[in-house]
């Protein structure tokens, strides 16, 4: 996919992708498509009054009818898409770790320019993009970029203009992230309760109601103590997919079950400790029984079969209200006394034939005698993923990790709370992208999962060299550790300092992990330096 340019002034598409649909539109209106002179070139041309006439009453008059997002700045900030970037990417060495075989990258920079920058060779190469934007709670909102899209907002400043300025600093952005997506890729994006409303709509709007995955609540589990009203105690996570279809195709949003393996473990402990099944049995219902952080669904799996396999039993009736047809209403012969077992009321869930399937593999279980209802075998160790839930229940931060890395950051990510979300569609050398990197946290992630199961995925970073003020408290230490290690009191460059000490914790904590724990680190510069220019990507492919 080309990049976003000024032959496509809202930028939603590509000026390749946009041709290719003005051909489509000719063929279907030809009456309505033609040809103009723009400053010598032949550009083909909607007539868009003509089109309006073909397409009679189902035409609408845009926004003067339509539904939708629009705020005063919106037609500013989508000129934001196309305007060109200030500068280049210019590679910083030495700055990094591992810089001669690392394919992670870090880019200091605004990240309007670095996404703009980067639609060329990355298009269409991103599986997953994390973000974790500022939210605006409306205490002195500032981002001072250099595009001027966000202003400085006191407590009291009009509402109105202080939600427009944030919707016009991440409508250009979202737009831009939505092109380097994957076919299956898909966007996670933190919000709170400030601008979710509005987050939501200007998601919709880009990436189609279609492709919106759903909202996950992370329960942070500390209310916040100066609410007006309701005490929130969770952020919203938001998913959109680029192509739900494809995405969901290829790989569903799964996660593992949380305690399946330690379940599995208990069992072969108490096999091993039993002279009798019955025993151990008994034995493994005592260790669940003891276990209050199971959650409901896992703590169904209590039953060992004879050959020492986790199970649970599942219902096989028919779950819709229309009625199946007669033949879901067939019995089931019971195995020792040869009589029909009871049909469930609406029928059976499955055809005759995967019943018999189901029969064949031993994947049902009868009770002692005909009166019981028979039900499905669901083993433990071929079911060790689940559908990713609605609300995550997650502490608020990682202060005591960020502890012993030695590094002080105000309010960091939990970063097994990051990992998970990255776990649910990534593998193999799956790249990453945050283009608020913050505190590194997604980094982190990557390579914890990386370490833990073996795989390859990059990771790139964006983050401004906001400076640290020593003036606010969060800030403080920050402020004094850059000083003391000789780092840029800024966040970028602190932002790096905690990557390296996070790939020394992870090789002494994974011992036999030869990963990839490096970074490579560019600077989008106006004028270089060294009057030299990146030339190459970020990452090599």
């Amino acid at each position: 996919m080309s990049r976003p340019d000024a032959d496509c002034p809202d930028a939603l598409v590509s000026a390749a992708d946009l041709a290719d649909r003005i051909e489509r539109l000719r063929a279907l209106f030809p009456q309505a498509v033609g040809e103009r002179l723009v400053e010598g070139r032949t550009l083909a041309s909607v007539d868009l009054a003509q089109l309006r006439r073909l397409l009679g009453p189902h035409a609408a008059d845009g926004e003067a009818d339509g539904f939708g997002l629009h705020w005063p700045q919106r037609a500013a900030a989508a000129a934001q898409i196309a305007s060109p970037p200030a500068g280049r990417l210019q590679r910083c060495p030495g700055a990094g770790l591992d810089e001669a075989t690392t394919r992670n990258g870090f880019i200091e920079g605004d990240n309007l320019d670095v996404l703009k920058l980067l639609q060329t060779g990355y298009a269409g190469r991103v599986k997953l993009a994390y973000l974790d934007p500022p939210y605006n709670t409306g205490r002195d909102f500032i981002y001072a970029d250099r595009h001027g899209g966000v202003r400085r907002g006191a407590p009291d400043a009009d509402r109105t203009r202080r939600h427009g300025d944030w919707l016009s600093r991440m409508y250009p952005r979202l737009a831009l992230i939505r092109t380097l997506l994957a076919d299956d890729g898909l966007l996670a994006i933190h919000i709170d309760e400030h601008e979710q409303p509005a987050l939501t709509l200007l998601l919709r709007e880009l990436f189609g109601e279609a492709n919106e995955l759903g909202i996950a609540v992370w329960d942070k589990r500390n209310p916040k103590g100066d609410a007006r009203g309701i005490a929130y105690q969770h952020e919203s996570l938001l998913l959109y997919a680029r192509d739900a279809a494809t995405l969901l195709a290829r790989q569903p949003l799964r996660r593992p079950k949380r305690h399946a393996q330690q379940m599995l473990a208990a069992a072969r402990t108490a096999l091993a400790a039993s002279p009798t099944l019955e025993e151990a049995r008994s034995r493994y219902r005592a260790w669940l029984k003891s276990q209050p952080q199971l959650s409901g669904g896992e703590a169904m799996y209590w039953r060992l079969s004879a050959d020492g396999r986790v199970y649970r039993l599942v219902s096989m009736a028919w779950p819709n209200k229309q009625a199946p047809s007669a033949e879901y209403f067939e019995p089931l012969i019971h195995p020792q006394t040869g009589r029909p077992c009871p049909v469930p009321v609406r029928g059976w869930r499955n055809p005759p034939e995967t019943m018999r399937r189901l029969l064949d593999t031993g994947r049902i279980e009868f009770g002692p005698d005909e009166s019981v209802q028979p039900q499905r075998i669901y083993y433990l160790d071929e079911n060790l993923y689940e559908n990713v839930p609605s609300i995550l229940p997650y502490g608020g931060s990682d202060d005591a990790l960020l502890r012993t890395l030695g590094i002080p950051f105000d309010q960091p990510k939990p970063v097994d709370f990051v990992a998970a979300v990255i776990g649910w569609c990534t593998g193999g050398d799956d790249l990453v992208l945050d283009c608020w990197a913050g505190s590194g946290t997604t980094a982190h992630a990557v390579l914890k999962l990386n370490a833990g199961d073996g795989g390859r995925r990059r990771f790139l970073l964006v983050q401004r060299p906001e400076p640290l003020d020593p003036r606010k408290p969060g800030q403080r230490a920050a402020f004094a550790f850059c000083e003391q290690h000789g780092l840029a009191p800024d966040l970028a460059g602190l932002c790096r300092e905690r990557l390296r000490r996070t790939a020394a914790l992870l090789r002494a904590e994974f011992p036999d992990w030869d990963g990839d724990a490096g970074f490579r680190v560019w600077r989008c510069a106006e004028t270089p330096a060294d009057g030299t220019e990146c030339t190459t990507l970020p990452i090599p492919y």
